[in-house]
């Protein structure tokens, strides 16, 4: 008889570590990419409906001797029916065995993962002093990038704009509503857009919206931004930049230039670039190394539903 756990979205988000734990769980596993100590295939995904994708996100980390799958689903069309943009679940295997080992509702690491990674984006690449910052998209993306600005820069001004404006309150009572999308990115030292994945986006953003000095954090892919402003920066990375060219392969990131390397690549470089562009397209060795950390507290608390197999 084998056994696993089970963990809700409301335990999971119990365990998820604080913060500054949670940018130093996102760098070492970045820099692991980079060092080759991570077999990280691109995921693979179904598209069931328009603009809709369903994908498995499998990584092992060689380190911690950690093998996890991520099983996540985007349905922008969901906001209308009441139901979450993103949903998902993670599954932890024993390595020795390939036994399962957990199953975690996957909704607040990824929301929790994709934060962090910009977190250290912004404080490896972000302009010296940065007050100023931008959030196009106010779903729980935005809000959940609010809340990592404020932890990296208490004083941050944040404008923020989302088609549907009653959204920007969830973001906190500090969030400025701009007027539109092009008054929240001028001036912003650290732009996040955080609009949905399309299949045909429209692109509208462009340099001259954007400052001298600025960091870009599309987690959207390129629903906001084009080839054009990317073209422009001084240093573009991705995440992981074989998926990056997988996605160009679907269609998106028409146009835009070939990531000059990846997010770890670049954390270990020096310099200064004034106008930089972090495409994280979302890594299931991030997801993998936030739920062995959420596993570990959960047997440790003793958390948990046990289910038999």
């Amino acid at each position: 008889m084998t056994t696993l756990l089970h963990l809700s979205r409301e335990q999971v988000a119990g365990l998820v570590p604080g913060i500054p734990e949670q940018l130093e769980l996102v760098e070492r596993t970045y820099r692991s990419l980079a060092a080759g100590r991570v077999e990280l295939p691109p995921k693979p995904g179904v598209h069931p409906r328009k603009d809709s994708f369903v994908h498995a996100m499998p990584a092992y980390l060689r380190d911690e001797d950690v093998v996890a799958l991520k099983w996540v689903a985007g349905y922008p069309a969901n906001k209308e029916r009441g139901l979450p943009y993103i949903t998902g679940l993670i599954v932890l295997n024993d390595p020795e065995t390939g036994l399962p080992l957990a199953v975690l509702d996957g909704a607040e690491i990824t929301a929790a993962r994709t934060a962090a990674a910009s977190g250290v984006c912004v404080r490896r690449f972000a302009p010296a002093g940065w007050r100023r910052a931008a959030i196009l998209g106010c779903g729980e993306q935005g809000e959940f990038h609010a809340r990592l600005l404020r932890a990296l820069e208490p004083d941050v001004r944040i404008r923020a704009w989302d088609p549907h404006p009653e959204r920007i309150a969830r973001l906190g009572d500090d969030v400025e509503a701009a007027e539109g999308w092009e008054d929240a990115v001028a001036g912003a030292e650290v732009v996040v857009t955080a609009g949905p994945i399309v299949e045909d986006p429209r692109s509208p953003l462009r340099a001259e919206h954007l400052g001298e000095r600025w960091l870009a954090l599309p987690i959207d892919f390129d629903f906001y931004f084009g080839a054009e402003p990317v073209a422009a920066a001084d240093l573009f990375l991705a995440d992981d930049v074989e998926q990056f060219e997988y996605y160009r392969g679907l269609g998106h990131f028409q146009d835009w230039p070939a990531p000059a390397g990846s997010v770890g690549e670049g954390l270990a470089h020096d310099g200064s670039p004034g106008r930089v562009v972090c495409c994280n397209l979302g890594i299931g060795a991030l997801d993998a190394a936030f739920a062995s950390v959420v596993l570990e507290q959960a047997r440790a608390a003793g958390v948990g539903t046990e289910l038999v197999l």
